[in-house]
């Protein structure tokens, strides 16, 4: 009998752990609408579930995975290059100190305005709700808040800004 009811509940804590991964995962799915965001910083709170009009990028990064950093150079190269497209840069860090990533935005040149520090409860529930348990990476978001890309190229930000 303790056997049997071992056996139940590994069952339902693998059944709930697949649940909760296949979830985010569908939550960021190509065409569906991009998850919430909410980043409270010092002086200001950014919400996030749709763009004003212009595409927007949403990257995720941090100094430690190489990857994730150079994709957020690659990224505000392009929009440097491309000012006029209607692409707006939202890049979030989750570093662990907010001095490393103030450094970071310095030494890489990244565009402090569009750069983001989440910490905590908040980079935690980031992680969560957009799936990023296994890593980093980029959204592509349309004027209706749906997500098209993922980690989008050079082509493809061109494609859909117009350029």
């Amino acid at each position: 009998m303790k056997k049997t009811i071992l056996l139940a509940v590994l069952f339902v804590g693998v059944l709930f752990c697949a649940v909760g991964y296949a979830d985010s995962q569908y939550r960021t799915a190509l065409g569906h609408h991009v998850p919430s965001l909410v980043l409270p910083q010092a002086d200001s709170v950014l919400r996030y579930d749709r763009s004003d009009g212009d595409y927007v990028l949403l990257n995720f990064w941090t100094s430690v995975d190489a990857p994730s950093r150079r994709q957020a150079n690659e990224y505000t190269a392009w929009v440097r290059n491309n000012p006029e497209a209607p692409v707006k840069l939202i890049s979030v860090n989750f570093d662990h100190s907010r001095g490393m990533f103030s450094e970071i935005v310095k030494l890489d040149s990244l565009i402090p305005a569009s750069q983001y520090y989440a910490e905590g409860d908040t980079a935690r529930a980031i992680i969560d709700n957009f799936g990023l348990n296994r890593g980093y990476g980029s959204l592509l978001i349309s004027p209706e808040g749906k997500i098209i890309a993922h980690n989008p190229t050079d082509a493809q930000l061109s494609q859909y800004s117009g350029n």
